[in-house]
This record gives C-alpha cells, sequence and structure tokens, in this order.
C-alpha cells in the first residue's frame, strides 16, 4: 500500500557575493511553514547557502517517495540561478513533486516564472503563510487552486493569477517554527562569535522612495504601516533567548525608527526586564535621526545597540530631492557627526548609484560625502553602493520607461544576472558615469574600517580581504579621493574574484575541507 504523500521541503538557494558577509537565517521559510507546521505536515528545510558545493546531494537525502511539495524563497538576482538548479533537479528525481516559488520576485514576476521555467509548478506573492497552506491542502486533495489569494498557475487559458489579500500577515512569536533550524551559530554576519535571531519591531514602511519597492508593495494595502505591541516584541526577544541561546537581534524592518517612542518603549521594557542582549536595526532614515537626542542614542546603546543601518543614498541634494530622502546632504553630515559622539553605536551608511537624471558631477557628490562621513565619525561603515535596479511599480520605474524607453527583463535568465553590484549600465549613463561608478564600488571596501571590523573573521574570503587592505588600500583611497579612473584593472580583478567566489563560494558546513595528517 502506498503512503499518500505529504512531505514538505523548505529551500533557500544561494545568494550573490554579500552572502559571503551576511548569512542571517532564512525567516522567510520559517514565516511560509507556520500554518503548515500547525497541522502535523512532515516539514524540513535545507540552505544552499550552508552547502554550496553539496546541495544536490543533501536535498537528495531529504527528498523520499512521501515528498509532496519543494517550496523554494526566491529574491532576484543569483538566487534565480540556484532556483532554476533546483527545481530541475528535483523534477530530475521525481516528476511528481510540485515545485513552489515565493519571495520577493515571486511577488512581482510571477507570471514570467511560470512562462519561463516549466519546472516551476506554482508561484506564491506576498504574504505565504496562510496560501502555502492552501495551496499543500488543495495539492493533497486533488482540489482546484484558483481561489487561493496570491497564487499563479497555469492553465489551457496560459498563465493566471490570483489577486494577493493586501494585507500583512502577522504571525505569533510562539508559532514561528524555529526548531526546524538545527543549528543557528552557522548564522550571522562579519563572521562575528554570536547567536544572531532576525525579527520584525514593526510592518511596513510609510515613505515613498522613488526607487524602492516597498511602496509598490505596500500602495494597496490599508495601513502601510504597524507596529507590533512593545510587550511582543519583547516576549520574542525574551523567548529566543531563553529557548535558542540568542544574544543578537537584529530588527529587519523596512524602517524601525517611524516612531521614536515606540522603539524606545522597546528599549525601556528591554531594561526593565533586565534582558541582556546585543541590538542592531537594519531601516534608519536621516530624517528620524535628526530627531533622536543623545540621551535617545545613549539609551539604544546602554541597552545594547551596537550598529545602525542608515539610507543616506547620495551626495547630491537633487538627487536626494528626486528619490523622496525628506533631506539634504547638510542634514546627512549633521547627523554623521551626532552619531559620532557616540563611538559605541557604529553608523553603516548606504548608498544608491547610477539613478536617472544622475550626472558624473552628483556622483562626485556622492564621493565627497562618503569621505567627509569617514573623516568626522572614523568608526562609521561605508557599504558597497548598490547599482540602481529600475523596479516594476516604483515610481522611477515609471520614469525611465517614459523618458528612456526602457524595458526590464523579459526573462529569468536576464533578472539572473541584475545584481545590486553587477555589471551593467543604462542608457541614461552619461559619459563617464560608469567608469566612476566602477571605481566607487571597488574603492568603497577600502576607504573605512571594514577591514578592522573583519579582524576576526577565519575563513578565506576574510583572510583574503584583510591581505588586500593592507597591500591595495593605499592606492584605493588615492583613486577615491582624485577620482582617478584610468587603467581600472581592479575592477575587472574584482569581478574576476566575484565569480570565482559565487562559484566556489566560501564555506561547506556539510562537507568542510578535509584536513591533511600531520
Amino acid at each position: 500500500m502506498n503512503l499518500p504523500r505529504s512531505k514538505i521541503i523548505m529551500v533557500y538557494p544561494a545568494q550573490g557575493f554579500s552572502s559571503n558577509f551576511v548569512k542571517h537565517i532564512p525567516l522567510s521559510l520559517l514565516y511560509a511553514v507556520t500554518e503548515i507546521i500547525k497541522s502535523g505536515v512532515d516539514v524540513d528545510i535545507l540552505d544552499n547557502r550552508l552547502c554550496p558545493h553539496s546541495w544536490k546531494e543533501e536535498l537528495k537525502k531529504k527528498i523520499t517517495p512521501l515528498t509532496l511539495v519543494i517550496g523554494i524563497s526566491v529574491i532576484s538576482g543569483t538566487p534565480i540561478r540556484n532556483a532554476v538548479e533546483i527545481s530541475r533537479f528535483v523534477k530530475s528525481i521525481d516528476p511528481g513533486i510540485r515545485v513552489v516559488w515565493g519571495g520577493p520576485h515571486a511577488t512581482f514576476f510571477p507570471e514570467g516564472i511560470l512562462e519561463d521555467e516549466p519546472s516551476c509548478d506554482y508561484v506564491i506573492s506576498g504574504c505565504a503563510s496562510k496560501s502555502f497552506k492552501m495551496l499543500v491542502d488543495s495539492v493533497i486533495h486533488g482540489t482546484d487552486p484558483f481561489k487561493i489569494p496570491g497564487l499563479s498557475y497555469r492553465s489551457s487559458s496560459g498563465v493566471m493569477r490570483v489577486p494577493s489579500e493586501n494585507q500583512f500577515e502577522f504571525i505569533r512569536y510562539q508559532d514561528i517554527p524555529y526548531h526546524l533550524i538545527a543549528d543557528y551559530k552557522v548564522y550571522g554576519q562579519l563572521d562575528q562569535d554570536r547567536i544572531i535571531f532576525s525579527m520584525y519591531s514593526v510592518m511596513g514602511c510609510p515613505y515613498q522612495c522613488a526607487f524602492c519597492s516597498s511602496p509598490a508593495q505596500y500602495r494597496q494595502f490599508p495601513r502601510r504601516y504597524v507596529p507590533f505591541p512593545v510587550q511582543e516584541v519583547v516576549d520574542h526577544i525574551d523567548y529566543v533567548i531563553k529557548k535558542y541561546q540568542a544574544n543578537y537581534i537584529y530588527f529587519i524592518d523596512d524602517d524601525s525608527f517611524v516612531d521614536l517612542s515606540h522603539v524606545e518603549s522597546i528599549i525601556d521594557e528591554i531594561g526593565r526586564r533586565g534582558i541582556k542582549v546585543g541590538l542592531g536595526f537594519r531601516g534608519a532614515r536621516i530624517n528620524e535621526i535628526k530627531k533622536m537626542s543623545d540621551e535617545f542614542i545613549e539609551k539604544l546603546i546602554a541597552h545594547g545597540t551596537d550598529i545602525m543601518h542608515i539610507g543616506a543614498e547620495s551626495g547630491s541634494d537633487r538627487i536626494l530631492t528626486l528619490i523622496h530622502k525628506d533631506c539634504t546632504v547638510a542634514d546627512i553630515l549633521e547627523i554623521n557627526r551626532k552619531l559620532a559622539r557616540h563611538p559605541k553605536l557604529i553608523a553603516a551608511y548606504n548608498f544608491i548609484m547610477g539613478l536617472p537624471t544622475e550626472t558624473l558631477e552628483d556622483l562626485k557628490g556622492t564621493r565627497d560625502l562618503m569621505l567627509a562621513l569617514v573623516r568626522d565619525n572614523p568608526r562609521c561603515v561605508i557599504f558597497q553602493p548598490n547599482k540602481f535596479r529600475p523596479l516594476p511599480g516604483t515610481e522611477l520605474f515609471d520614469h525611465v520607461r517614459e523618458q528612456y524607453g526602457f524595458h526590464p527583463p523579459e526573462h529569468l535568465s536576464e533578472w539572473a544576472h541584475i545584481e545590486a553590484e553587477g555589471h551593467y549600465s543604462y542608457p541614461w549613463h552619461s559619459k563617464g558615469m560608469k567608469e566612476f561608478m566602477d571605481m566607487l564600488l571597488v574603492g568603497s571596501y577600502f576607504i573605512d574600517n571594514k577591514a578592522l571590523q573583519l579582524k576576526t573573521g577565519s575563513n578565506w574570503i576574510y583572510k583574503l580581504f584583510r591581505m588586500i587592505h593592507h597591500l591595495y588600500g593605499p592606492l584605493a583611497k588615492f583613486r577615491f579621493r582624485y577620482g582617478w579612473t584610468k587603467f581600472l584593472m581592479e575592477y575587472q580583478i574584482y569581478r574576476f574574484v566575484t565569480r570565482i567566489v559565487l562559484k566556489t563560494k566560501s564555506v561547506d558546513l556539510f562537507h568542510p575541507p578535509a584536513v591533511k595528517e600531520p
């Protein structure tokens, strides 16, 4: 007697170059199976970032005759290539297994996935836990899935897409199946010895940054920003500390500081309970930090905060206005000097380059701002500037389509090469901009103290970076300061190294390199 299929396997694909420095828990997979777990279905997880050389072997071990569905969380860029490999590999083992894609790329481009990749059976857009459970039930019982919110599927009429519910999905922390991850020590950032848990303190974002996908995703939501209750956030922190020995919480909100009083209440409650834990915040805007008092910042630090990721974006007031950042270059310099008064807090700045209407002079202004930030706050970190990618639904996508006749990639193979650090240019890039952006990208690795932040890193990526910083750093800083872009062989070397890293990755945690006997 054949038992009915019932097993679910969730797979997190390999990521781009930056995943060598930051590797957080695959929270999207845990959220997606929250409702399925409640019904008693057997769920397993595979994170390909942890086994870059042997993921096929590990996946094959997990697949049994009872496997019903393979779920894959996909963002644009490198993960698409691996998601295609995963899907085809699964079908080569057992064509009866249903393959489901979800995640950010699936949210915005479900039709393209199903049109291009026959090994993918279904795509779920938006919040997935309830829809994924409904889909699994539909597959088990052989019913028609045409009413499942956010689902895209093939029919005799072509690819069909069911509208999403356009609302946030609030999942109780008690329902998150953290137990599916066997070892949390393998996750973290900058090779630090921490057990890091990512979590939300708010959902959504009320701002309208012209390049960002969040306004496009939340446009139809009745509320685009909803904070979690303070007690629930701190209960969640306390829970993962006691049950999983977490010692660092990284808030992955789109923006944590929309309401400073909400953050302060969380910090106060952490202090009231005597919880000792490190804290990091991914989302902070310049206009919000302007409102922070020195006392507020010291309170953050006193209760464990050591880093704040800040969207500076550009050193041009005109560009800052274009992208709706609600600040000026003078504001950015002002808040940086404020944060410099608090040396225990690292200000980590994000930038974007290659925007429509941006000129070479605008880029030079961004270069000058980066240098000024490091000068005024030597402990700050300048992250590699992201190359602008027009995303459908965003304001700037409409702009480049109307003004430059831009057409987005049509096929998965094209989207797989669209990385934030990718090698591409657009019609609106004026003469000299590409070379200057390449110089900014390479130089930004060396103009601050990132090498010092990596001083404890033990794998070869970190050792190589420290060596390059020592040998090449002086030349990189010279190029950066004077805008010297001639004979930029370093960029070609950088591209070569990133390609090698993406092919080999740095560490295979399931199959580490053999140790020679003495």
